[in-house]
């Protein structure tokens, strides 16, 4: 990877400040070192494997010299106390932690994932220890691409495109007294997305086409594919409020109203249970919704507050050294934080005739198939037994129709709300110009309350609709910190 800036600020005016700059950025393809490496070609319908030569020949993906990012800010102060500030950027993700999913090198035919029957010593496989592997358990010659997963990335697969702007308004209200108001938000475009490139059709009403008859491409068992087809959104007002009404006190909250929105989590990071891959390749749009990450509200409130008892301070300033070490010199801090609920995506389990995919993992480009949603999916979100409705979250029942209509994250866990607290107290020690120590009673979750997860949503599970875990329960620790 390799990358070069160039920025500069100028200062139009006595109220204006302009922020200026361009970013380049060039990430190579992946490629092995002996080209033992090879890409699915949808052309030829064939693998090809990698060879020396050009970058392209080596890695099987082109090269993406067109990463250019522009940068633009500004700062107005409008009035004495209001300032304007707004900013723009462009940036890129040239990896993506994806597991396998888009490593071409262990591909096949150069890799072969191999199973070894170890469960019945009757069994005519079964292998003792002192036997060890097969001599050909691996070799190349062994693969066969109807009983492999292979993956494909296309030729011009390139670095991912993201936007991120806001534009905030800062006043003083009072004296050292401040609210900020601001957008906040960003655009993604051509994220890595996985999916099943060799995806079979729907089965007839009688569930009676095997899945292998139904695959589109003949002669190869599942494709993964690795491809530039996710996108996301974010949009949110940001407001904060700082008041320092005195020295040795502080109060600030922050509160966000937002919006998330995307075709796919995170590969190896989608939280409850959410895929990065789409329920149905052949219809992406219906895939694009709330997201996993989706948060709309978030209301974060501190307050720090250095008692006024000790030496320096207001009350006890002449304390004995006895009196200042009980009483001086102690800090009280809390944060204070409630948000909206876990999103959470109501899926099925299919029967063998209505899978479409024999990938199971979602890292490989597993389908994720949800249920039908009819009318309200909630029941008592008061119970944690039956949070969710079995009445109107329904699973198909037709093997030609196993793809639900409930968009992903369709139901949101309990809200959120924990307070935790800190008691500090300095003691100056007598080593040094200003060496201290300092011991903290932390609290989280003070008031053990009790915050639920997201309730269960595979449809096909007897626990749907159920909740069975929580966060933390309140936790205390000590701690001692040396400053020198």
């Amino acid at each position: 990877m390799h990358f070069t800036y160039l920025q500069d600020d100028f200062r139009v005016s006595n109220t204006v400040t302009l922020n200026l700059g361009m970013r380049y950025e060039y990430a190579t393809p992946q490629w092995e070192r002996d080209n033992i490496l090879s890409n699915y070609d949808p052309v030829t319908n064939t693998i090809i494997p990698a060879r020396d030569g050009s970058l392209f020949e080596r890695s099987r993906i082109k090269p993406d010299r067109n990463n250019f990012g522009p940068r633009l800010g500004f700062a107005w102060t409008v009035l004495p106390q209001t300032v304007i500030r707004s900013g723009y950027g462009m940036s890129y993700v040239h990896f993506h932690r994806a597991g396998g999913a888009n490593i071409l090198p262990i591909n096949g035919p150069q890799v072969i994932n191999a199973v070894v029957n170890q469960t019945d010593p009757l069994n005519s496989a079964f292998r003792t220890t002192e036997q060890g592997y097969p001599a050909d358990l691996t070799d190349p010659s062994r693969f066969n691409p109807l009983a492999a997963n292979i993956t494909y990335m296309p030729e011009d697969y390139h670095s991912s495109e993201v936007q991120s702007f806001f534009i905030s308004v800062q006043r003083e209200i009072a004296r050292n007294m401040l609210i900020d108001v601001g957008y906040v938000g960003n655009r993604a475009s051509d994220l890595l997305l996985l999916a099943n490139y060799n995806q079979a059709t729907p089965n007839n009403a009688a569930g009676t086409i095997q899945l292998p008859n139904r695959r589109p491409i003949a002669g190869f068992a599942d494709i993964t594919y690795a491809f530039n087809g996710g996108r996301s959104r974010y949009d949110s007002l940001q407001v904060k409020y700082d008041y320092r009404p005195r020295r040795g006190l502080m109060f600030l909250n922050a509160f966000t109203w937002s919006k998330a929105k995307d075709n796919g989590a995170g590969t190896l990071e989608a939280p409850n249970g959410n895929f990065p891959s789409p329920q149905d390749f052949r219809n992406l749009d219906a895939d694009y919704g709330t997201s996993a990450y989706d948060q709309p509200l978030n209301n974060t409130t501190s307050v720090v507050w250095e008692l006024p008892f000790g030496r320096g301070h207001r009350w006890l300033s002449d304390a004995g050294p006895i009196v200042d070490s009980l009483l001086g010199g102690w800090t009280l801090s809390g944060i204070n934080t409630m948000t909206s609920g876990e999103a959470v995506n109501l899926t099925y389990t299919p029967l063998p005739t209505f899978i479409v995919s024999g990938i199971l993992q979602d890292f490989r480009g597993a389908n994720n198939y949800r249920p039908n949603q009819n009318g309200d999916p909630y029941a008592d979100r008061d119970s944690v037994t039956t949070y969710l409705s079995r009445d109107n979250v329904t699973v198909p029942t037709d093997p030609s129709r196993p793809f639900g209509n409930a968009p992903r994250n369709s139901v949101r866990g309990p809200w959120f709300w924990q307070m935790d607290v800190v008691a500090a107290k300095d003691f100056r020690l007598p080593v040094g110009t200003d060496t201290r120590a300092q011991f903290r009673l932390e609290a989280f979750n003070v008031l053990n309350r009790a915050n639920f997860r997201g309730p269960n949503g595979n449809r096909s599970a007897n626990a749907f609709g159920t909740i069975t875990s929580t966060y933390d329960a309140r936790q205390l620790q000590l701690g001692l910190k040396l400053i020198f």
